[in-house]
């Protein structure tokens, strides 16, 4: 975010345009983003255009290009917390496991959380290692994918919703976000406002074209947004699938990549 802070910056927008529309490509946020964030920073964004926050995790996670800029990363990013996207049905626990820590090596050496504490909350829902993807019910699924986000360590957290993660089951698995998080950034899109105060220090409201109309203090960007939401009338459900769907590209050439 345009701030003091003399800490540095982990991603930076650089006259980075995105599309507005779910159903016209051709309707872009009213100016380009010049803004970052810095290391520490843990940024709500918040919006009544539920699209823009799909293009903006969409486009941070590589599956959409922007429609012009860039976006700098100078860490390593997160898949979206809680993806399902990547491992096979065929795979077990165990197998998934060993497929993402080769992919992501460094990230799974330097995570502040133990095998031995991610086998135990598995454990916890009846989650064997040896249970396939597939025979898992959708609540295990639910918790297992939102455990296996929070084992690995990145630079910076893509939150796009907060299904499952706030349950009442998942307790545990935010006690762990909590403790990986330490030094780390985070940039969340979805509305509950429980995960805001918990996880948030900082709030950035863009109106339905993409403005920033503020940033800053996180409890000034919620009441902000809650009147607008209120005036508007408009609710998005938290529980909402995080969809990389056609609807994501911005032209016929934007072909999403498989991730998680």
């Amino acid at each position: 975010m345009n701030s003091s802070s003399s800490a540095e910056p982990v991603l930076v927008f650089d006259e980075f345009v995105l599309r507005a529309d779910k159903s016209d490509s051709s309707v872009v946020i009213s100016s380009p983003w010049n803004w970052w964030l810095d290391s520490g920073d843990r940024l709500a964004v918040m919006t009544t255009n539920s699209f823009l926050s799909y293009q903006l995790m969409a486009t941070l996670a590589d599956l959409v290009k922007p429609v012009s800029g860039e976006v700098l990363k100078r860490g390593t990013v997160s898949w979206p917390l809680g993806g399902e996207g990547g491992l096979d049905g065929k795979l077990s626990i165990d197998q998934s496991l060993d497929f993402l820590s080769n992919i992501y090596s460094d990230c799974f050496e330097k995570s502040r959380i133990t095998l031995q504490e991610f086998y135990e909350v598995l454990q916890a829902q009846s989650i064997e290692p040896s249970l396939k993807l597939k025979e898992l019910d959708k609540d295990q699924k639910d918790y297992f994918y939102m455990a296996l986000s929070i084992l690995f360590s990145f630079d910076v957290y893509l939150v796009p919703k907060f299904r499952y993660l706030m349950s009442r089951k998942a307790m545990l698995l935010r006690t762990l976000l909590h403790r990986q998080l330490e030094g780390c950034s985070l940039i969340s899109t979805g509305g509950n406002n429980r995960f805001r105060r918990e996880f948030c220090n900082k709030g950035l409201v863009l109106d339905g074209f993409g403005e920033v109309i503020f940033q800053g203090d996180l409890e000034q960007a919620i009441a902000l947004i809650d009147q607008k939401v209120a005036d508007s009338g408009r609710v998005d459900s938290d529980d909402d699938q995080f969809d990389f769907g056609d609807s994501l590209k911005n032209s016929d050439q934007d072909e999403p990549n498989d991730v998680l």
